[in-house]
């Protein structure tokens, strides 16, 4: 057998180190869809009927089928014809995922979407467009939730002295999005 030579080991070394690098930025890359991209072909879909049920969660595939008396069609968005360009307006980060306001230009007119997809599960678990050309607006990001310390087992932990008053324990945005809370 004959023997690499140290000049050779390197080249071969680092072409390893290039593809594996390579691989992972490509991965990487893909795993970040684009949520103009992802409007388009949800708008194209309920334009034609043809939903990919694949796309969206069970709760809101359920209201698409009510919606459209399981056509998959939104007439109205039928109407404003083909997307030509889509912007977005901004993102809120909910603890199940960001919520997206999108706007929509047509050949025919705007729609404005707001696109919450879940983290967990991949999908759209939230959608809502109005036709027109004012944004949507986002939620609140919700609070923390203050850090204190755990109580000793058995004791009966102590409010502080100026303990904030108690709400409801959901942020506006987890009502107004609870499936991504």
């Amino acid at each position: 057998m004959q023997m690499m030579s140290k000049g050779s080991i390197r080249f071969l070394i680092a072409a390893v180190l290039a593809c594996l690098l390579q691989t992972q930025g490509t991965r990487i890359a893909a795993a970040q869809a684009d949520p103009r991209q992802i409007l388009t072909a949800v708008i194209q879909q309920l334009q034609t009927g043809t939903p990919n049920w694949t796309w969206y969660g069970p709760q809101l595939w359920q209201t698409i089928a009510m919606q459209t008396g399981n056509s998959g069609v939104y007439p109205q968005l039928v109407q404003l014809g083909q997307v030509t360009n889509v912007v977005l307006n901004g993102q809120t980060q909910l603890p199940a995922g960001p919520v997206y306001s999108l706007v929509a230009q047509h050949q025919q007119g705007v729609s404005t979407w707001l696109l919450g997809i879940s983290l967990y599960t991949n999908r759209i678990e939230y959608a809502n467009f109005n036709i027109g050309s004012t944004p949507q607006s986002l939620p609140a990001p919700p609070v923390p939730l203050p850090q204190t310390a755990a109580p000793t087992p058995g004791s009966v932990p102590n409010p502080p002295a100026n303990a904030p008053p108690q709400t409801s324990g959901t942020s506006e945005a987890c009502r107004r999005f609870p499936n991504l809370c």
